[in-house]
């Protein structure tokens, strides 16, 4: 009867211990499906966790610039140019705003114009019409920059060819994208 009781302490002990039960490295040796499929189970309940937060990788609408958002400036590349010269325009559109923002920055939007005071001698759309659409999107300090050449000659609707040469003097440059116009820089011709 000892014997008999012996052989039941020893099989209960190799079912508790022997397969698995509690101790960590049963469990490291017996890798049976039991072991498994509790793993197999937790593993479905960490993969939603993942696709719970898809924001960051969803594409964020990004709406048009509003006007108070941009800074836009006008420059001659040098401060004096001789009379007769070709002096080279600049216009920066900036994104002054807290967030990124479409704007459109093509010919259509933009223009160029050279002024005495408020009287304005030349413009870049009297020799280049177009209406053509550049929509870009800026972030939160980006810059466009575009330049052209001014011909030193007054302009008109259609850009005529023999319009006068623009003198000697004192003049502004004043740069427009949409409805912003930028404060006059100025440039000097001699």
């Amino acid at each position: 009867m000892l014997v008999v009781l012996l052989v039941i302490l020893v099989f209960l002990w190799w079912l508790i211990f022997g397969r698995g039960g509690g101790s960590s490295e049963s469990s490291g040796t017996a890798t049976p499906s039991p072991t498994a499929a509790p793993t197999g189970s937790a593993s479905p309940t960490a993969a939603p966790s993942p696709s719970e937060s898809p924001s960051p990788t969803e594409p964020i609408e990004i709406l048009d610039c509003d006007d108070k958002d941009i800074l836009v400036e006008a420059q001659a590349e040098l401060a004096i140019y001789p009379v007769g010269s070709t002096p080279q325009l600049i216009l920066k559109v900036t994104n002054i705003g807290t967030k990124p923002c479409r704007r459109d920055v093509g010919p259509g939007a933009n223009e160029l114009k050279i002024a005495v005071g408020d009287y304005g001698l030349w413009s870049s759309d009297d020799c280049n019409p177009s209406q053509e659409e550049d929509v870009i999107t800026l972030d939160r300090g980006d810059e466009f920059e575009t330049q052209l050449t001014w011909d030193g000659r007054v302009s008109e609707p259609g850009c005529p060819v023999d319009q006068p040469i623009v003198g000697a003097g004192e003049y502004s440059v004043v740069g427009r994208n949409g409805d912003v116009v930028s404060a006059p820089s100025g440039l000097r011709l001699e």
